[in-house]
């Protein structure tokens, strides 16, 4: 986040998202398809698409995006190391869980992080009148499908044969490794002069993680702002 007033850097393919953002908010202080390529305490190099750089000047500057890129706009940061993500995803007719709620491997038998009825928050997410069932594995050695649906079986606690497999997504960058001793949790908001860094990779790898690293970036910009700092 720039001042620009106050610029906003945001990459999106659908240009239609300026209009979601409130008629308060000048269309001209949006830019799509911009890439940052260098900051400096309130300073940002763009490259806009088939432009030529521009640099601007800024207050307040907010680094969100995966680690990778952080490390490479502040090196200060550091690399980050990675772990893959694969999600398989089942459906089923046969009711499970009642409630929208995360299963977790408390066993820790090694094959599944977690699984999740989907559609018990999002009914609209599965094929009509059946269950959608998302259950990931941390790890670059993904097990088979047959496999991961008999582990299910003693995870969920029923019969799993006749769940029929949608797909299997595999993301190879999707979470910070969290290598124990993970001594301190959560990494400062602010790494330089009005500069902030969100992301799950300064909290707990995790979405939590991520939701939890924006609203302490918020807080401290708003902090800033305000004097109190």
């Amino acid at each position: 986040m720039c001042r620009r007033p106050a610029w906003r850097l945001y990459r999106a393919r659908w240009p239609r998202r300026r209009a979601r953002w409130p008629r308060r908010y000048p269309a001209d202080r949006l830019a799509l398809r911009t890439d940052a390529v260098d900051i400096q305490p309130g300073l940002v190099r763009t490259q806009p698409a088939q432009t030529r750089p521009e640099t601007l000047r800024c207050r307040w500057i907010i680094v969100a995006t995966d680690p990778r890129t952080a490390a490479a706009l502040l090196p200060s940061l550091g690399p980050v190391r990675m772990r893959q993500l694969t999600t398989y995803y089942h459906a089923t007719v046969e009711p499970l869980s009642a409630e929208p709620i995360l299963v977790l491997d408390g066993d820790r038998r090694g094959i599944i992080a977690n699984s999740v009825v989907v559609s018990r928050a999002a009914p609209g997410y599965a094929p009509a009148g059946q269950h959608l069932v998302a259950t990931s594995v941390v790890g670059p050695d993904a097990p088979a499908e047959p496999v991961v649906r008999a582990e299910l079986a003693w995870l969920h606690q029923t019969s799993t044969a006749g769940w029929r497999p949608l797909s299997t997504v595999r993301v190879t960058d999707a979470l910070p490794a969290a290598v124990a001793p993970r001594g301190r949790l959560r990494d400062p908001a602010e790494v330089g002069p009005n500069v902030f860094v969100a992301g799950d990779h300064r909290d707990s790898p995790s979405i939590q993680g991520a939701l939890a690293s924006g609203w302490r970036v918020a807080g401290a910009v708003l902090r800033r702002r305000s004097g109190q700092v």
